[in-house]
């Protein structure tokens, strides 16, 4: 029964974290660059904390999944429509729209860290706060992986020749299943948790010296 009743609370504590972890990504997106002038996420109805306008279904089930059968968390959320013809200085205010969500997961982790630290070990808030520091760290390592249509892909379309980017667009479905496939056997597995552990290890040393 215990053991049923836990399966129970990582679940939807996996489902839970994964909708605040999408939202404070998309939404920053969102709020970054409605202040660098964009006005289709507001228009679009993207500025908003709904996390049903930014989990994408599979993307989080995948995710979820490939979390709790330590296979390396890998997911994504659905993407803020944004423009860059309304900056002022396009190609910095895009990299700043394409980094600053991934940021801002990393921080939403640290918080949720030092939360964590005084909350009394082993109930169910202790047990959320946990996955949602992982869930943070996780996410943001996702979408620094050039793999479509993580976050990283949009800073090489401003940071390659286009002729070089688009070649590699090319092969966009083809390195998407690839990947997918590699990570469900287990072949990047080592890499991603040992990756999560040395960030989330670090943002431990870091408080400790806080």
């Amino acid at each position: 029964m215990y053991s049923n009743i836990n399966i129970f609370v990582q679940l939807l504590s996996g489902i839970l974290a994964f909708f605040m972890v999408a939202v404070c990504h998309e939404y920053t997106r969102a709020a970054i660059s409605t202040v660098l002038g964009d006005v289709l996420p507001k228009n679009e109805k993207a500025l908003t904390l709904n996390p049903l306008k930014h989990v994408e279904p599979v993307g989080a089930m995948f995710f979820i999944i490939t979390y709790l059968l330590g296979y390396g968390a890998f997911g994504w959320s659905r993407a803020v429509n944004t423009s860059s013809l309304y900056y002022k200085k396009r190609k910095r205010d895009a990299l700043l729209v394409a980094i600053l969500p991934t940021v801002a997961n990393v921080i939403f982790a640290f918080a949720a860290l030092i939360l964590w630290k005084v909350v009394p070990y082993g109930n169910v808030v202790s047990t959320f706060l946990n996955t949602l520091v992982f869930y943070n760290v996780a996410f943001a390592i996702c979408n620094c992986l050039p793999v479509p249509p993580m976050d990283c892909v949009k800073v090489l379309s401003l940071l390659l020749p286009a002729n070089q980017y688009f070649k590699y667009m090319q092969y966009e479905k083809i390195i998407q299943a690839v990947f997918l496939v590699l990570l469900i056997f287990g072949v990047f597995r080592t890499i991603l948790n040992t990756i999560l552990m040395l960030v989330v290890n670090a943002m431990n040393a870091l408080l400790f010296f806080v």
